[in-house]
């Protein structure tokens, strides 16, 4: 979803502002999450989903369009590795405030 696109439906909270992430990867993507659990992610004039270098990045993104807390979301496949319980989850979640 392209930076217009997802500034407009953030506004009209039609989507959640969100941050995710991946244990142990080197970036981070930035979107929203509509209310079926459907991840739109941010995409340059060309349609390439864009990455961030860190979580600041992401963050200063989603303040840009006038966002003010977005969830965080960092998945992590070392429940699986571990062989957790099947009803433990993979993901680590938390609401970043972006006022500042």
């Amino acid at each position: 979803m392209r930076v217009n696109e997802l500034k407009a439906q953030l506004n009209q909270r039609i989507l959640d502002a969100i941050i995710l992430s991946y244990a142990d990867a080197n970036h981070y993507l930035a979107g929203g999450v509509d209310s079926h659990g459907n991840y739109h992610l941010l995409c340059d004039d060309n349609g390439s989903v864009m990455t961030f270098n860190s979580l600041r990045e992401a963050e200063v993104m989603l303040a840009s369009l006038g966002v003010e807390s977005a969830d965080f979301e960092m998945q992590s496949a070392y429940d699986e590795m571990v062989s957790s319980a099947p009803t433990s989850t993979n993901k680590f979640k938390a609401t970043i405030n972006l006022r500042h």
